[in-house]
């Protein structure tokens, strides 16, 4: 299915779907306690980034319009294109998760997918949508909120630099190339200029919070109107500047699956914003959050896109932007009818350095004993309350 690479002011009843487990568990659980200290903050983001969105993935997209579909094959072909064995097609209808690695292109990119099957029919999951807005009531999501079709700087106005906000606005004023900070030559070079333009050295954190607002404002315009080439390289101190866009194309075209089946969705997600006049096939929208992560505040932006093809019910989200922990994550989600019921199948690849280098293979699957039992308990929340429909 899919290989992929997310308090202020929605409106009075709208929540972007998300989650997270608490944070110190998350340390104290893990088997591999030597690089927790190392990847906590990377799986923290991808628990809240992913957590509601397998619990939507058969809410949303039910109430969507129907995309032209070419003819899907049964879910067992799906899955047998997958590689999941015989044996695992088995334990899925015997009540297992099962979870695989997909293939990784480079050594900053964690993948893993996981499928089950959920006893209940399609349509009488369109109520979790609802209910997976709840998960919004979670420490680490400091705020978040909803960006209009154009955006504006309003759309921002709850962009905050909090938590330590003084701290936190220091970076800004220093940032310079790196991963501490994901920011491109021309933003630097405007926090420079803020930094030269206090007196007494003191610290202008409002000021500092309005260039983050516009410089968020920026990036999603410039998606919003050009898709992944208009997305702004982060600057590092040694070799290329990284592309976030490259490393969600190669996420994107990867999925050889979706190509295949999918031909209408593959199309948006690799050619977006170019599909759009086919916009009223699909339901689309845009979050900027704020994350709490070891004391710092994380800015994400969020790009949802929910589709119904057929019988089938796809939800991809693509984080273009991370203003530090990770570069980049595209997930994606499918549900899809069988005899026995709707298979849920997700799949997620995030982008990060903190897996990169050497012992990348041993990082990596430190990251996955972590985020497991996370994601097993995840599922197996969304399937007791799919089945009770």
């Amino acid at each position: 299915m899919l290989v992929v690479n997310s308090k202020p002011k929605l409106g009075e009843n709208e929540r972007p779907p998300t989650g997270n487990p608490e944070e110190e568990s998350m340390t104290s659980r893990t088997p591999t306690q030597s690089y927790s200290p190392v990847l906590h903050r990377c799986v923290v983001n991808c628990l809240r980034a992913t957590r509601a969105l397998v619990s939507i993935c058969v809410g949303v997209v039910l109430c969507g319009p129907v995309l032209e579909a070419s003819a899907l094959p049964p879910a067992d072909e799906i899955l047998r294109e997958l590689q999941i064995s015989d044996r695992d097609r088995q334990r899925m209808r015997e009540g297992d998760i099962v979870s695989w690695t997909p293939t990784e292109r480079s050594d900053r990119e964690l993948a893993f997918g996981m499928a089950l099957l959920v006893k209940t029919q399609a349509e009488n999951l369109s109520g979790l949508f609802h209910e997976a807005e709840a998960f919004m009531n979670v420490k680490v999501i400091a705020a978040f909120g909803k960006i209009g079709n154009e955006g504006t700087l309003a759309d921002f106005a709850g962009v905050k630099l909090e938590p330590n906000g003084e701290k936190e606005a220091r970076r800004y004023l220093a940032a310079k190339p790196g991963d501490e900070l994901n920011l491109d030559a021309k933003e630097m070079a405007a926090f420079r200029a803020l930094k030269s333009a206090s007196k007494d050295h003191a610290v202008p954190t409002q000021k500092v919070e309005a260039l983050i607002r516009e410089g968020l404002l920026a990036r999603y315009q410039a998606y919003h109107t050009k898709g992944l080439a208009g997305v702004a390289p982060y600057a590092r101190k040694s070799g290329p500047h990284l592309l976030a866009s490259d490393e969600l194309a190669i996420a994107t075209k990867q999925s050889k699956l979706v190509e295949k089946y999918l031909p209408s969705v593959y199309d948006v997600i690799v050619n977006y914003p170019a599909t759009l006049k086919q916009g009223d096939e699909f339901e689309e929208k845009f979050f900027w959050m704020n994350s709490e992560i070891r004391d710092r505040p994380t800015y994400t932006l969020s790009h949802r896109m929910f589709f119904r093809v057929g019988e089938a019910y796809v939800i991809v989200d693509r984080q273009y932007y991370a203003s530090h922990n990770y570069n980049c994550l595209q997930q994606g989600a499918m549900a899809l009818p069988t005899n026995d019921g709707t298979v849920v199948v997700y799949l997620s690849s995030v982008s990060t350095e903190q897996v990169a280098g050497f012992g990348s293979s041993m990082k990596k699957s430190a990251s996955r004993v972590l985020l497991t039992p996370y994601f097993k308990e995840m599922l197996e929340a969304l399937r007791a309350t799919a089945e009770k429909q």
